[in-house]
């Protein structure tokens, strides 16, 4: 396994054990918010959702959320900033 590899998942483990337990993935086009406690504003534009602790609000050209299953949303258009309020 090569260094980059090795750190990279080290640095995943320690996030994925912390408390606030989330993840955002960033694609072309889409997001993907995992370990989420449901949506707390949805206008043109702007995508406010709730973690366990904190929020991340997502802005974009054209967002729309696609999928929402229990603890993850995926959120496609074009996604210019990612905004985290409150999260340790």
């Amino acid at each position: 396994m090569s260094y980059g590899k090795e750190i990279s998942q080290k640095i995943k483990t320690n996030i994925d054990g912390a408390t606030n337990c989330y993840t955002v993935t960033l694609g072309k086009g889409y997001a993907v918010v995992e370990g989420h406690k449901g949506v707390l504003n949805f206008e043109s534009g702007k995508i406010s959702i709730r973690l366990k602790k904190g929020k991340v609000d997502i802005e974009g050209e054209n967002i729309n959320i696609v999928s929402s299953q229990k603890e993850e949303l995926v959120i496609k258009g074009k996604i210019t900033n990612i905004i985290l309020d409150g999260v340790e």
